[in-house]
Order: C-alpha cells, then structure tokens, then sequence
C-alpha cells in the first residue's frame, strides 16, 4: 500500500506544474479578455483533464445492466489511490473510477487534517459539466464519519442571500445599483427594521450589490418583504434546488426550504435566518449554477465503470439539470458575488492569503455564519467561483466550529483550494 501511496504522489509532482500552468493562463487569459470588454461566448479553455464521452459515443458503449447494481452497494464514496494520480473503488469484480482531481482532493483533506476541524468539508465542481474535482470530509468529533457532504442539516445561513437577490432582480423593481436604506447596524435585525413607517429612522444606505458583498441583514430582510413577498421567494428556492431530490450517483439528503408568510418571520428568511437547510453538495451546484449562467449541471463523481475485463460498461455524459434563473440575472448575480471577494465579508482573508487569486484571476463568492443544531456549532460557509466569467471552478466550503475554541472558517478552506487549482 505504501508503494502505491509513493507512486501515486509522484505522479502529482510531475504533472502538478504542467496542469497549474494551463489553468492559471487561461483563467489570466479569460480575466484579461473580461476586462476588456471582449466577448467570452466562443473561447473555450482547453484542460488536461479529458471530458466525458459525448452521448453518441457513450451510445457505442457495450450495455450497463450491472452498473446501477454496482453503485447500489456503495453508501457513500470510498475513493482510493489508484497509483496513476486518479482514484477508484473496487466492488466486487467491478472498478469504479471517481472524476476526483487528485491534487485538489489531496490539499482540501490536508486543510481540514492540519487544523484539525470540529466538522468540516469541502466540495468542488466544474461548473459548465457537474463534475465533482473534489469531496472531502473530516470531523475531530466523529473520526469515522463518511457521508458529511451530503447531509443537509446545516443552516444555509447568508447564502440564502444569493437567491434572494436573485429573485429581486428577476421582478426587474431592483437592480444591483439600486440604493436600499436602512436603519443602524447592518447586521442586528429587529422588527421595526422592517417596518414602513420607519423611514425617517433609516439613515444608511447601500445599493442592493454592495448588501450582498457585505452581507447586510437588514436590507435583504427589507428586500424580502416590500419586494419578493413569501411566494416569491419560496419559488425562488425551489427553482434552485431546494425541496426536491438533486440527480447524482449516490442519494443526497434533500435540502429544505420553508418561507413563513409573516411579515418579519419572511424577513428572517430572506436574509437568512430562516429554516433553509443545505448540503455542501448542493450548496456547491448552487454557486456553480450561478457561474454557468444561472444553469445548473446534474452532479456526477462517477467517471466510469469497467468490469473485470477492463471493459467500460458506463462512462459519465455532462447532463442539464435545471436552469434555476435567467442568464441575465446570473451574470447580475456574479459581478455582485465579486465584492464579497473584493470589498466584502471576505475581503480580508483574501487580501492576506490569496492576493494574487483575487487580482489575477478573480473570485465571486458568499460567506454564510449562523449557529446550527445537527452538529452543534456555529456554521461558516463559502460559496464562489472562479475566474467571476466563464468559471473553471466552483466550491462550497464549510466549517463547523464549537464552543470558545475556532480553527478557520469556510473562506481560509476555499481559497486554499482556489489557489491550488490555479497554482498560486
């Protein structure tokens, strides 16, 4: 076993540089363009990574009347080295081979080993396919715990903000420039915050872009409730993925969703106090749908299976699940998810850690922090992508702290990743 170990990490240093390469200057390439006004429509990076088959040629491929059986023994993914820089899982007489990139998978678990979390996870995909590029999961509480990414019992905290906003600008009443006053603290929200006849009080301001860059409570409460309505909004979540089973090759927890019609309980919920709970799974499919346009892809970490022959009974094909707002809106959406990045709730650890991410190659992301129950702790979630146009890559990152002793939060945990990608 230690020999495929060692083969398996020479295998990443000799093709680390080459892929970091490529990444970074068609992410510096896409970058430059963007900030020159040039269209992104046709140019599409090539990757060292091959894509899946297309559907006529996974048609070619002999019949899969076992594969199904073969995932169904399978509760959670076990991936294991398979000494040529990729990973898989034999069952039984059938080898399962995972869309995992090896460096990514190998630095998100060194993360969360090195600071030794409470509970913590990290999930990457490539946003224009649904492929997973990594999944990991670690717990000091649980040792043994295998299937943290997939549960959604976790608040969905400020990332609620996302959809929010995103059901605002699809009304066409609000724009990302549109100033929102309020009253106070940005983050401290009562009822008469939201009440219409406390205007004379509201002598703050902030356009709807810089509110979610900062995450302030009060005007998306304020949003929630003189813009959307509870309708509104609970259709928003739903359009994303909220309610109902997300297609992937093992179950998901489902991730849930309840918008209270009551004027201030609606409030809560619009800036994320409600009851939204989220997996990292989908919590990742959510930043990436808003990356590739507001579409987003049907998950997939299963690459292949071949029989014992080696012969490939499956092979993954890039599949739409839905599209979860307009393109219009998505677009909208990730020039505002930037000043989180740029000016906002994580601008700092950005600045200090990823400097060179942020300026060379640009990240869209949301920070969410809300104390939760199922594990007890407090929560703190990043959600991004990068480049903000036409992304390689989108992660949803989450940490569960507990009592007076912290480790990092979601965004130290995503950059790191980020920065492996890119090879900065």
């Amino acid at each position: 076993m230690s020999e495929i170990h060692n083969g398996f990490l020479d295998a990443l240093k000799e093709s680390r540089e080459r892929r970091r390469k490529r990444r970074r200057m068609a992410a510096v390439i896409l970058g430059g363009l963007a900030l020159g006004g040039v269209l992104l429509t046709h140019f599409t990076p090539v990757f060292e990574t091959p894509e899946p088959l297309l559907a006529r040629q996974a048609a070619e491929l002999p019949p899969a009347e076992s594969c199904l059986d073969v995932l169904c023994k399978i509760p959670w993914p076990s991936p294991e080295p398979d000494g040529n820089g990729g990973f898989e899982q034999w069952v039984e007489d059938h080898r399962v081979v995972y869309t995992l990139d090896a460096e990514l998978q190998q630095q998100a678990l060194a993360v969360l080993q090195r600071y030794d979390v409470y509970y913590g996870a990290l999930v990457a995909v490539e946003p224009a396919t649904g492929r997973i590029l990594a999944l990991a999961e670690y717990s000091k509480q649980e040792p043994d715990l295998t299937d943290f990414c997939r549960r959604a019992t976790y608040p969905a905290a400020s990332v609620v903000k996302i959809i929010t906003a995103a059901a605002a600008l699809e009304t066409g009443e609000i724009q990302p420039s549109t100033p929102v006053r309020y009253e106070g603290s940005p983050y401290r929200l009562y009822p008469r915050k939201v009440d219409l006849t406390n205007r004379r009080r509201e002598n703050n301001v902030h356009t709807l872009a810089e509110a979610l860059g900062k995450s302030n409570n009060v005007v998306f409460a304020k949003v929630g409730v003189n813009v959307l309505g509870p309708e509104r909004l609970q259709n928003a979540l739903e359009m994303f993925g909220f309610n109902g089973n997300i297609p992937f090759d093992f179950r998901l927890q489902q991730s849930s969703a309840a918008v209270p019609a009551e004027r201030y309980p609606l409030a809560r919920t619009a800036a994320g106090f409600g009851e939204v709970y989220l997996s990292p799974v989908h919590a990742a499919l959510l930043a990436a749908a808003v990356g590739n346009r507001g579409l987003m892809m049907r998950p997939f970490i299963v690459d292949s299976i071949e029989n014992h022959r080696g012969q490939v009974l499956y092979r993954a094909v890039p599949t739409p699940f839905r599209q979860c707002t307009t393109p219009e809106v998505a677009d909208q959406l990730a020039a505002m998810m930037a000043t989180t990045v740029s000016s906002g709730t994580s601008a700092r650890i950005f600045q200090k850690y990823a400097r060179n991410l942020r300026r060379k190659v640009g990240v869209a992301g949301k920070t969410g922090s809300l104390t939760g129950s199922d594990p007890p702790g407090k929560y703190e979630w990043f959600v991004g992508f990068a480049p903000v146009q036409n992304p390689q890559i989108a992660v949803a990152s989450l940490i569960v702290n507990h009592g007076d002793l912290w480790h990092i939060k979601g965004t130290y945990m995503a950059q790191a990743v980020m920065r492996e990608f890119f090879g900065m």
